[in-house]
Protein backbone atom coordinates (compact mmCIF):
# COMPACT_ATOMS: atom_id res chain seq x y z
CA UNK A 1 0.00 0.00 0.00
CA UNK A 2 2.78 2.19 0.96
CA UNK A 3 4.66 2.47 -2.88
CA UNK A 4 1.06 2.17 -4.49
CA UNK A 5 0.26 6.36 -2.77
CA UNK A 6 2.17 9.44 -2.49
CA UNK A 7 2.95 10.48 0.73
CA UNK A 8 2.07 13.85 1.52
CA UNK A 9 2.98 15.44 5.07
CA UNK A 10 2.58 19.27 5.06
CA UNK A 11 0.98 20.75 8.23
CA UNK A 12 0.46 24.47 8.85
CA UNK A 13 2.53 26.75 11.15
CA UNK A 14 5.75 25.89 13.11
CA UNK A 15 5.68 26.41 16.81
CA UNK A 16 8.86 28.61 17.74
CA UNK A 17 12.13 26.82 18.20
CA UNK A 18 13.54 28.23 21.29
CA UNK A 19 17.25 30.38 21.10
CA UNK A 20 19.72 27.40 22.22
CA UNK A 21 18.14 25.09 19.35
CA UNK A 22 18.47 27.36 16.79
CA UNK A 23 22.22 27.63 17.07
CA UNK A 24 23.08 23.93 17.09
CA UNK A 25 24.82 22.93 13.64
CA UNK A 26 22.61 21.83 11.33
CA UNK A 27 24.36 17.63 10.77
CA UNK A 28 24.44 17.97 14.59
CA UNK A 29 23.75 14.23 16.15
CA UNK A 30 22.33 15.11 19.57
CA UNK A 31 22.36 11.88 22.10
CA UNK A 32 20.80 11.71 25.81
CA UNK A 33 20.71 8.17 26.08
CA UNK A 34 17.28 6.66 25.33
CA UNK A 35 16.54 9.42 23.01
CA UNK A 36 18.90 10.58 19.84
CA UNK A 37 18.09 13.50 17.43
CA UNK A 38 19.52 13.35 14.12
CA UNK A 39 19.90 16.76 11.81
CA UNK A 40 19.52 16.88 8.21
CA UNK A 41 19.32 13.55 7.12
CA UNK A 42 21.44 12.80 3.93
CA UNK A 43 19.97 10.69 1.13
CA UNK A 44 22.15 7.80 0.23
CA UNK A 45 22.42 4.29 0.08
CA UNK A 46 22.08 3.48 3.88
CA UNK A 47 19.20 5.01 6.07
CA UNK A 48 20.50 7.15 9.27
CA UNK A 49 17.43 6.02 11.16
CA UNK A 50 17.70 2.55 10.80
CA UNK A 51 21.20 2.61 11.18
CA UNK A 52 21.13 4.37 14.66
CA UNK A 53 18.56 1.81 15.43
CA UNK A 54 20.67 -1.30 14.63
CA UNK A 55 23.92 0.51 16.05
CA UNK A 56 21.47 0.84 19.51
CA UNK A 57 20.59 -2.78 19.19
CA UNK A 58 17.21 -2.28 17.50
CA UNK A 59 17.63 -5.36 15.19
CA UNK A 60 14.71 -7.63 14.67
CA UNK A 61 13.00 -4.33 13.27
CA UNK A 62 15.85 -3.24 11.08
CA UNK A 63 14.47 -4.43 7.62
CA UNK A 64 10.68 -2.50 8.65
CA UNK A 65 12.39 0.33 10.15
CA UNK A 66 14.50 0.99 6.77
CA UNK A 67 11.46 0.66 4.75
CA UNK A 68 9.27 3.00 6.72
CA UNK A 69 11.49 5.83 7.49
CA UNK A 70 13.08 6.16 3.83
CA UNK A 71 9.03 5.73 2.43
CA UNK A 72 8.55 8.63 4.99
CA UNK A 73 11.83 10.65 4.07
CA UNK A 74 12.49 10.34 0.42
CA UNK A 75 13.55 13.33 -1.88
CA UNK A 76 12.85 15.45 1.65
CA UNK A 77 15.64 16.99 3.97
CA UNK A 78 14.22 16.03 6.98
CA UNK A 79 15.37 15.35 10.72
CA UNK A 80 14.37 12.61 13.10
CA UNK A 81 14.10 12.35 16.90
CA UNK A 82 14.27 8.33 17.98
CA UNK A 83 12.80 7.09 20.91
CA UNK A 84 15.26 3.70 21.64
CA UNK A 85 14.29 1.47 24.30
CA UNK A 86 16.39 1.52 27.25
CA UNK A 87 16.26 -2.25 28.38
CA UNK A 88 16.33 -5.39 26.16
CA UNK A 89 16.17 -3.13 22.68
CA UNK A 90 15.61 -6.23 20.01
CA UNK A 91 12.49 -6.90 22.24
CA UNK A 92 11.06 -3.32 22.73
CA UNK A 93 8.75 -0.97 21.05
CA UNK A 94 11.04 1.80 19.59
CA UNK A 95 9.69 5.25 17.56
CA UNK A 96 10.75 7.96 15.49
CA UNK A 97 9.02 11.51 15.38
CA UNK A 98 9.86 13.24 12.00
CA UNK A 99 10.34 16.74 10.52
CA UNK A 100 9.96 16.57 6.59
CA UNK A 101 10.28 19.49 4.02
CA UNK A 102 9.41 18.62 0.31
CA UNK A 103 10.31 20.42 -2.07
CA UNK A 104 7.46 23.07 -2.96
CA UNK A 105 5.63 22.28 0.48
CA UNK A 106 5.79 23.44 3.69
CA UNK A 107 7.32 21.55 6.77
CA UNK A 108 5.69 18.56 8.00
CA UNK A 109 5.16 15.62 11.04
CA UNK A 110 5.35 12.29 10.68
CA UNK A 111 6.16 9.54 12.90
CA UNK A 112 6.35 6.00 12.92
CA UNK A 113 6.56 2.94 15.68
CA UNK A 114 8.17 -0.47 15.35
CA UNK A 115 7.50 -3.25 17.37
CA UNK A 116 9.23 -6.71 17.33
CA UNK A 117 7.00 -10.01 17.36
CA UNK A 118 8.10 -13.45 16.94
CA UNK A 119 6.02 -14.69 15.13
CA UNK A 120 5.41 -11.81 12.04
CA UNK A 121 8.97 -10.52 12.58
CA UNK A 122 7.99 -6.67 13.26
CA UNK A 123 5.00 -5.25 12.82
CA UNK A 124 5.11 -0.80 12.64
CA UNK A 125 2.67 1.95 12.31
CA UNK A 126 3.47 4.93 10.67
CA UNK A 127 1.18 8.56 10.50
CA UNK A 128 1.83 11.47 8.36
CA UNK A 129 -0.56 15.21 9.05
CA UNK A 130 -0.51 17.11 5.84
CA UNK A 131 -2.48 20.81 6.62
CA UNK A 132 -4.31 21.57 2.92
CA UNK A 133 -4.99 25.23 2.54
CA UNK A 134 -8.39 23.93 0.61
CA UNK A 135 -11.80 22.68 1.77
CA UNK A 136 -11.31 18.55 2.56
CA UNK A 137 -14.04 17.76 -0.41
CA UNK A 138 -11.48 19.20 -2.58
CA UNK A 139 -8.41 17.37 -0.60
CA UNK A 140 -10.54 13.75 -0.84
CA UNK A 141 -10.86 14.35 -4.57
CA UNK A 142 -7.55 15.39 -5.31
CA UNK A 143 -4.87 13.86 -3.33
CA UNK A 144 -6.82 11.13 -2.18
CA UNK A 145 -8.47 9.60 -5.44
CA UNK A 146 -9.82 6.29 -4.94
CA UNK A 147 -10.08 6.57 -1.56
CA UNK A 148 -13.82 4.63 -0.17
CA UNK A 149 -15.86 7.27 2.24
CA UNK A 150 -16.94 5.22 5.74
CA UNK A 151 -18.38 7.61 7.28
CA UNK A 152 -16.84 9.78 10.24
CA UNK A 153 -15.01 9.01 13.37
CA UNK A 154 -17.34 11.02 15.45
CA UNK A 155 -19.17 13.46 13.85
CA UNK A 156 -16.40 16.05 12.45
CA UNK A 157 -13.33 13.96 11.10
CA UNK A 158 -14.37 12.06 8.05
CA UNK A 159 -12.97 8.86 7.27
CA UNK A 160 -11.80 6.94 4.13
CA UNK A 161 -10.41 3.55 3.58
CA UNK A 162 -7.23 3.47 1.27
CA UNK A 163 -6.44 -0.18 2.01
CA UNK A 164 -7.14 -2.99 4.23
CA UNK A 165 -5.35 -1.49 7.10
CA UNK A 166 -4.56 2.16 5.69
CA UNK A 167 -6.90 4.99 6.71
CA UNK A 168 -7.38 9.07 5.93
CA UNK A 169 -8.65 10.89 8.62
CA UNK A 170 -10.08 14.49 6.98
CA UNK A 171 -10.56 17.23 9.33
CA UNK A 172 -11.77 21.00 9.01
CA UNK A 173 -9.38 23.19 10.06
CA UNK A 174 -11.20 26.70 8.79
CA UNK A 175 -14.12 26.95 6.20
CA UNK A 176 -11.29 26.67 3.18
CA UNK A 177 -8.44 24.57 4.90
CA UNK A 178 -8.15 20.76 5.86
CA UNK A 179 -5.75 18.64 7.91
CA UNK A 180 -5.05 15.37 6.94
CA UNK A 181 -4.22 12.29 9.17
CA UNK A 182 -3.24 8.98 7.01
CA UNK A 183 -2.68 6.26 9.47
CA UNK A 184 -1.27 2.44 8.18
CA UNK A 185 -0.54 -0.17 9.88
CA UNK A 186 2.63 -2.69 8.37
CA UNK A 187 2.63 -5.89 9.30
Amino acid sequence: MMRKLSIGIVCAGLLSTPAAAQTRPADEVSDTGSVRLLRDLAAGPTNQIATVMFSAGVRNCATRIDQISNFLTKGTRSSALLFLPEREPDNSMASVSLEVQGEGIPRAYGSATFSPNTAIGCSAMYESVQYWPEACNAVAAKHFKGAVSTGSLGGEIAMFNIGPSARVFLMRATGSSCVSIKKEIIK
